[in-house]
């Protein structure tokens, strides 16, 4: 009848008006399942909401693959700002050996596999996924580098740049072989550089 709003279901209920909720249960789900096999209506059925309410919050997947990530990165911002082992005082050394930690962790390392599975099926140049998968990641580490020692910001992001991509390669590394001693002493290595004072 004219003037009655349409009727909604409980499962689109569920999130309509929660929309950080419904993005960060989508996020879990890609984390944990990848993308290989991800269409909207599997992970609507997974989420127990309608593929319509998917559509009308995330347009479309790759929309909702963007957002995915950078939710993956905002949350890990947001736990490394409360982070008790980089009070004030910490240098940068400090600072990559507590994110290197926080990385191998089970829940965190979930991000990388869907990072070399993004990797692998974007093409070059898309501009979302850059900004979201490299320069939003180098502006987080680069923000607590001139924090930690007071480097200029073109050199602290140059080093951020180095560190973000020593990270991804170790993790890769890591990944495939999980010799985790190994890879820890690579990593100190490079960290002995930094400990050293600067010119």
């Amino acid at each position: 009848m004219d003037g009655e709003s349409p009727r909604i279901d409980g499962r689109t209920a569920r999130f309509q008006h929660r929309r950080p909720e419904l993005l960060g249960a989508a996020a879990e789900y890609v984390l944990d399942n990848g993308l290989a096999e991800l269409s909207l209506r599997r992970l609507a059925e997974a989420l127990g909401v309608t593929h319509a309410t998917l559509l009308r919050h995330f347009v479309s997947k790759d929309e909702l693959v963007l957002e995915v990530t950078e939710h993956i990165r905002a949350d890990f911002e947001t736990r490394l700002v409360s982070d008790v082992d980089l009070l004030p005082g910490y240098s940068v050394a400090d600072l990559a050996r507590a994110l290197w930690s926080r990385l191998c962790e089970p829940r965190e390392q979930r991000q990388f596999r869907l990072l070399f599975e993004l990797f692998g099926s974007r093409s070059p140049g898309d501009e979302r996924l850059t900004e979201s998968m490299i320069h939003g990641w180098v502006a987080l580490i680069c923000d607590r580098i001139v924090v930690a020692d007071g480097w200029n910001r073109q050199d602290a992001q140059a080093l951020a740049t180095l560190l973000l991509a020593q990270f991804r390669g170790l993790q890769l590394d890591l990944m495939l072989t999980g010799e985790r001693a190994r890879v820890d002493a690579a990593l100190e290595i490079s960290l002995r550089q930094l400990e050293q004072p600067r010119r």
